[in-house]
């Protein structure tokens, strides 16, 4: 393909069946949709791990995060393998990222022409992510639930301040006489569960949001989920009905602002005459269960948490068009190649993502295995994930049995085939499948280790325990503007 600009929208935490483009008839998200009606929406496409820190690590690598050992939100990406961002401004061009990235840090070293940054806190991140030896509980996620609803939040001033940011650079900076690659970071629709009162008025009432029959009946889920609830407290006895309903409803009316934003950049976009000359990702790190199978927030892989909206635009890009093929966030890295018309070296033939060009033209293994891995809080041992075609196998470190999905005729996983002794020869053969991939025992062990040492180096787990989990990273005061 030939070199073009590039411009990448990434949000945080977007559960891609909350968006008008994915088939939801109730979500108002009209400048995705749009974007999605001039380009190529990918119906099945998945984040290689379902925790921001990480996620972000692959999205940077093009890499799965055990390569590099990115296991929670305190294992962050710090420059050390070489990102696309490195890449792609080594071969000139000119590489800007603006707003939310989770790195280590805003330094050169770790990725090129940060703006408005937030990163880690501290360079380090959230320590409490790596105690999984630890039996307790935390209320910081039911405490987002209980207070949703209408409401102000730094997230909404930063993502404001970084839409306006992205489109000052866009009308002012963006260079005409060589390619560019602006990269914009949204927050929302990660919590706090805080939206304007105008978006969500849009929602009213909030009694339409249907509850999941596993919110007040556990027992369907598999038990590494039941223990998932109690973990974080998302339990019908601490949350009321009306509660999660609001709850689902912030979170409708913060996608709707995130796309407003969205919006905000794309007109810039165009009132800068450069659509013609510009290809546009758009996706996020991983979604949130928001409210399906009686839960909330990220962590585990059901579709609405490892799922991910992705959406390639541009002169060059099929219009109208919808790919079924599944794919992974780590092919962000080859396609962004493909569209600086830069080849893979060496190394980049070794990584394992694919470039999405050539999803759209057909040219990809129809059956490709979509693959990913979680090693954080909430459960005690590794989660793993393995795709292909329509079977998802989803295999949980220290339990004995996996849980099994046709998704074709079962999108919303009610019936777990790992109960039916018929489809053993299936789980099986991705069993098989997965351990090409890693080696999910060994992985546990190698993960655990890794957060142990770090643990004992920050004081131990009572100290750690005692400073709590930090629900959301914090705005850089600097970076905040209130109108």
């Amino acid at each position: 393909m030939k070199a073009m600009n590039t411009l990448i929208l990434c949000c945080d935490q977007h559960n891609p069946e909350i968006t008008g483009c994915y088939g939801n008839a109730v979500v108002v998200t009209p400048n995705l949709d749009a974007l999605a009606a001039r380009g190529t929406v990918f119906e099945n496409a998945y984040t290689a791990t379902p925790i921001c820190v990480p996620a972000r690590a692959a999205l940077a690598t093009g890499n799965y995060p055990f390569c590099g050992g990115y296991w929670d939100n305190a294992h962050p990406y710090a420059g050390k393998q070489p990102s696309w961002g490195h890449r792609l401004k080594a071969a000139g061009v000119d590489v800007t990222a603006i707003g939310k990235l989770h790195f280590q840090d805003a330094s050169e070293a770790v990725f090129p022409g940060q703006r408005i940054p937030m990163n880690v806190k501290g360079g380090l991140g959230d320590l409490m992510t790596a105690c999984r030896q630890s039996d307790g509980t935390t209320s910081k996620l039911r405490e987002q639930i209980q207070a949703a609803g209408a409401g102000d939040s730094d997230y909404l001033h930063y993502d404001r301040t970084i839409a306006q940011a992205a489109a000052d650079y866009l009308k002012t900076e963006a260079p005409s006489d060589h390619p560019w690659c602006l990269y914009v970071g949204f927050t929302t629709p990660h919590y706090p569960l805080k939206a304007p009162e105008e978006f969500l008025k849009l929602y009213e009432p909030f009694d339409q949001f249907p509850i999941d029959p596993a919110w007040h009946d556990p027992s369907r889920l598999h038990p590494a989920l039941r223990r998932y609830k109690e973990t974080t407290e998302i339990e019908d006895r601490l949350i009321s009905d009306a509660q999660l309903q609001k709850a689902i409803a912030a979170y409708y009316a913060m996608v709707t602002f995130m796309d407003s934003q969205v919006g905000v950049v794309l007109d810039a976009l165009r009132q800068a005459g450069l659509e013609d000359t510009t290809r546009i990702v758009y996706l996020d790190d991983h979604g949130d269960s928001a409210g399906d199978h009686g839960l909330f927030f990220k962590s585990t892989m059901n579709e609405g948490s490892v799922r991910i909206p992705m959406i390639l635009a541009g002169p060059d890009i099929p219009a109208g068009n919808r790919v079924a093929d599944n794919v992974s966030i780590i092919d962000v890295y080859p396609t962004l190649l493909v569209f600086a018309g830069l080849q893979r070296n060496e190394r980049e033939r070794s990584l394992p993502g694919i470039s999405l060009c050539d999803t759209i033209r057909g040219q990809t293994d129809p059956h490709r295995c979509i693959y990913s891995e979680y090693h954080a809080a909430g459960f005690p041992g590794s989660v793993f994930m393995l795709k292909r075609d329509s079977m998802k196998l989803i295999r949980y470190s220290g339990f004995d049995r996996p849980q099994l999905f046709d998704l074709k005729g079962d999108p919303k996983e009610q019936r777990d085939l790992a109960l039916d002794p018929a489809y053993q020869p299936v789980i099986d053969e991705l069993e098989q499948a997965l351990r090409t991939i890693c080696d999910p025992d060994a992985l546990n062990e190698r993960s655990m280790r890794a957060q142990r040492e770090l643990i004992a180096e920050k004081g131990g787990l009572e100290a750690i325990l005692k400073q709590g989990l930090t629900p959301y990273t914090a705005v850089p005061k600097d970076y905040i503007t209130h109108s």
